[in-house]
């Protein structure tokens, strides 16, 4: 598992160099396999957008004029998502950069484009190297402070664990904070899982049946309507690219986020896709095919455990959701899971299926009962904080 110190930090005081983090935490049975540092950009700052005007000689591009704290630039910009007051990522001349078109780190050189001088660059995630996009720019938070080096803002260092069997509560940034506070001797700060209840009560307005308890311990679920499905943040989605998970959208992202939080995996179901709001825990029927999220049909068989409506199957527990109950861009309404399933079945499954998961690694371990509802309540409050509803 990957864990940016930069989050794990945000639990637990951490006054230790990285290098003995790792050497304490392997010598109390958490093995650091070794250490990521991100953070080399010479020469690239947190900058703001003042302006941006279109370039007189091209209808593709723009001139921003950009605020350093100490020096203010003028540069052309490519990025279709650039607007004034933005605090973006600044590379002066000199700095050495991903050339996209090269495919090679390679030093900025000023330049004249069509016309105009451009004395740096506004930064993509590609360029900087934290992650794939290229299609836009990075967009700081807007209270990221002007001038200071982006070494300093988004510089990092990620902690590559090895988890052995029997710790499964060590695949969460808290159960390392925990872990990190045991040894020295710091208090651990809980997220915020509270949140406002509106509405009628949710069993007027979902339903779920446990037909298999031998194989769900336990099965919770919550129901966040008037969402609006889009990207996240820009800081979920740098928490989530240097954990080595790829952003999806916002009510996706914080399920995944949650589970790197807490360990407890989660899914979420477009709940106007669920036949008569009705969640059904069932063993799968002998020969019952569903195709999940990856677009695979498979062909399944008991005691496989899915989650099902009244129609069929929409999920394989404990594995991957299925394709029809995806969120769309024209999803409203979220039904959130939050379970406990059997780790010798899950297990079993993901391995007659060759369908192993972030969350089927989790539950073959070995979750506690108790955990689901805590996850359920954080993901719940994440999701009505960026997703409104």
């Amino acid at each position: 598992m990957k864990l940016p110190l930069s989050w794990l930090k945000e639990y637990v005081e951490i006054k230790l160099p990285v290098a003995e983090l790792a050497h304490r935490l392997t010598m109390a049975g958490v093995e650091v396999g070794g250490v990521t540092t991100i953070g080399n950009w010479d020469s690239c700052y947190v900058g703001r957008v003042l302006s941006v005007q279109q370039h007189p000689n091209a209808d593709r591009l723009t001139v921003c004029d950009v605020d350093l704290g100490f020096e203010k630039m003028t540069v052309v910009c490519g990025a279709p998502n650039v607007a004034a007051d933005q605090k973006i990522c600044f590379a002066k001349v000199g700095a050495s950069l991903f050339n996209t078109h090269t495919g090679k780190h390679e030093p900025l050189k000023a330049a004249k484009i069509r016309g105009v001088v451009s004395e740096g660059m506004i930064c993509s995630a590609k360029e900087l190297g934290i992650g794939e996009d290229h299609a836009g720019i990075v967009v700081l938070a807007p209270d990221a402070p002007v001038g200071t080096p982006l070494n300093d803002y988004l510089g990092d260092a990620i902690l590559d664990l090895d988890v052995t069997p029997n710790r499964s509560d060590c695949l969460s940034a808290l159960g390392i904070a925990h872990e990190v506070a045991a040894l020295t001797g710091a208090s651990v700060r809980e997220p915020d899982r509270t949140y406002p209840e509106a509405g009628e009560p949710i069993e007027t307005l979902a339903r779920v049946e446990v037909l298999d308890p031998d194989l769900c311990y336990r099965y919770t679920a919550s129901l966040v309507t008037g969402v609006k499905i889009g990207p996240s943040p820009q800081w979920l989605q740098e928490r989530l690219l240097k954990a080595g998970q790829r952003p999806i959208n916002n009510v996706v992202d914080v399920t995944n986020y949650v589970m790197l939080e807490y360990g407890q995996p989660l899914h979420a179901f477009d709940y106007q896709k669920v036949h008569e709001h009705t969640i059904i825990v069932r063993a799968a029927h002998p020969g019952e095919a569903h195709t999940t999220l990856d677009g695979v049909e498979r062909k399944l068989a008991p005691p496989m455990l899915v989650i099902a409506d009244p129609q069929g199957a929409v999920g394989l527990a404990g594995v991957m959701g299925g394709a029809n109950t995806e969120m769309t861009e024209a999803t409203t309404a979220v039904l959130l899971e939050s379970a406990t399933f059997s780790p010798t079945n899950t297990r079993r499954t993901s391995q007659g299926l060759k369908l192993r998961t972030e969350a089927s690694l989790r539950f073959e371990k070995g979750l506690q009962p108790g955990l689901s509802e805590i996850a359920l309540r954080r993901a719940t409050r994440l999701i009505q904080e960026l997703a409104g509803g």
